[in-house]
């Protein structure tokens, strides 16, 4: 077997195994380099992750698949929380103790997995809790957004390193995907049990296969039980009881981790966005400190006084934290009414008509999402895209995209050119029915009684 201090390829000395399984081990090694004849050293060192699958007649056909899959996609990545690839190699048989290896060479990163952190007692907070969803949505926001876009199939604790600069790492993509690779086939179920949502576990993954992962490492490091040892209602994780968070980070994991992913956020860039509205609210409620027992009356004026103190900034901020949580669910239709907005103009400039099929805008809203139904009624000079509050407290949108003919400017041609213009309206007061359309009138669209251009 491969032993410390043994060098592969006359350049990566194995200097500590950090895990090994069934044919598979992760070392960490010193790259070396040779020096110019004038430096006093012979040679100097960096330190790599060396991640080396051995070639045996009992490996699936699919682990080499996945192993040289994983190399292909970090050769193409450029992001700084994602570890760079350095090389690709295969080691001989002699040199393997009989077996060839295949190595995978990758960035080190000091520090140390959110799953170490969780072994050693640590429990996070709210606000460390959501650094870290801010810092893995940024890493998938650039996954998801590449052309194809790439899926890590297997976030967990132990792939999110916390690094000694304080910022958070994504590592371990042997469970990656791309679309080139995964439309119309059949790929192996990969995840971890507890993380990967429903969907991955039936061999389909999409976007928000990823931001399910998330939320549920999110909820171990909340509560510090792995999800897979949380109790589950018709499969949705129940941790709300065990932990104190602000009520809007609760609605927002507890729809990060909606078994069906239509009902997720459909995007990391939404989820995100949603993040942010709610980041303002304070991460716990603060106890008021308890009113010590006294034999004299002359305390009871002061208890009153307090209790009345307190009701008071209640009625003053309560209000405010409920328009906060709201403000957050409203950003998800904002951005998807403007999103499909878009859409409809690009899809007529190719078809030169509307659709009434989302699915055909190809830019991944479900019709039904836990906050919002969406819908469209395309017609032959117009589409409306409708975002309807599926809660009482939540406002309404819709979109709309006229055709406008323009007189081309070449006086000899007779024929009208046709453009688009495209506007977006909230309901005046939160709302759970379709707002009115929009119209076009003196030249420009208009958003009707009932609602207001954003």
């Amino acid at each position: 077997m491969l032993q410390a201090e043994q060098v592969l390829r006359e350049r990566y000395q194995l200097k500590h195994q950090l895990g090994q399984n069934a044919g598979r081990q992760t070392w960490l090694a010193e790259e070396l380099e040779t020096q110019s004849p004038d430096r006093d050293s012979s040679s100097t060192s960096t330190r790599v992750i060396v991640k080396l699958l051995a070639f045996n007649p009992q490996m699936q056909w699919e682990e080499l698949k996945l192993f040289e899959r994983e190399a292909q996609v970090l050769k193409n990545l450029d992001h700084p929380r994602i570890p760079q690839y350095r090389d690709y190699f295969s080691v001989e048989r002699q040199t393997g103790n009989g077996l060839p290896w295949f190595g995978l060479v990758q960035e080190y990163i000091p520090g140390n997995s959110l799953q170490q952190l969780l072994d050693r007692g640590q429990r996070f907070t709210e606000t460390q809790a959501r650094q870290i969803a801010t810092e893995v949505l940024n890493i998938l926001i650039y996954l998801h957004e590449l052309s194809p876009p790439v899926f890590h199939r297997d976030i967990k604790p132990s792939n999110l390193i916390w690094g000694k600069n304080e910022q958070i790492y994504l590592v371990d993509f042997g469970a990656v995907q791309d679309r080139a690779t995964a439309e119309g086939a059949t790929f192996t179920v990969v995840g971890t049990s507890g993380y990967a949502p429903p969907e991955q576990l039936w061999g389909r993954a999409v976007a928000a296969s990823d931001l399910y992962a998330l939320g549920a490492t999110l909820i171990h490091l909340l509560t510090g039980t792995a999800p897979a040892d949380l109790p589950q209602d018709n499969l949705r994780i129940q941790f709300a009881d065990r932990v104190q968070l602000s009520s809007g980070f609760v609605d927002w994991l507890e729809q990060l981790t909606e078994p069906a992913p239509e009902r997720r956020y459909s995007t990391a860039r939404q989820a995100l966005e949603s993040l942010n509205f709610i980041d303002s609210l304070p991460s716990s409620v603060e106890p008021v400190p308890a009113v010590r027992k006294s034999t004299t009356n002359s305390v009871v004026p002061q208890v009153v006084i307090v209790e009345l103190v307190v009701a008071a900034l209640a009625c003053i901020a309560l209000p405010s934290m409920f328009s906060m949580v709201h403000k957050a669910k409203q950003a998800e239709a904002r951005q998807n009414i403007g999103a499909m907005n878009r859409a409809q103009q690009a899809y007529f400039l190719e078809e030169n008509t509307f659709t009434n099929s989302i699915e055909k805008l190809g830019i991944g809203i479900r019709a039904q999402t836990v906050n919002y139904d969406y819908s469209i009624q395309a017609t032959p000079k117009a589409v409306f895209n409708y975002g309807v509050s599926r809660k009482n407290g939540v406002t309404s949108y819709v979109g709309a995209v006229f055709v406008v003919p323009t007189t081309p400017s070449n006086s000899s041609t007779t024929e009208n050119e046709v453009n688009t213009v495209a506007i977006v309206c909230e309901a005046n007061s939160p709302r759970t029915a379709r707002p009115a359309a929009p119209i076009y009138q003196k030249s420009k669209p208009v958003c009707s009684p009932g609602t207001r251009k954003l």
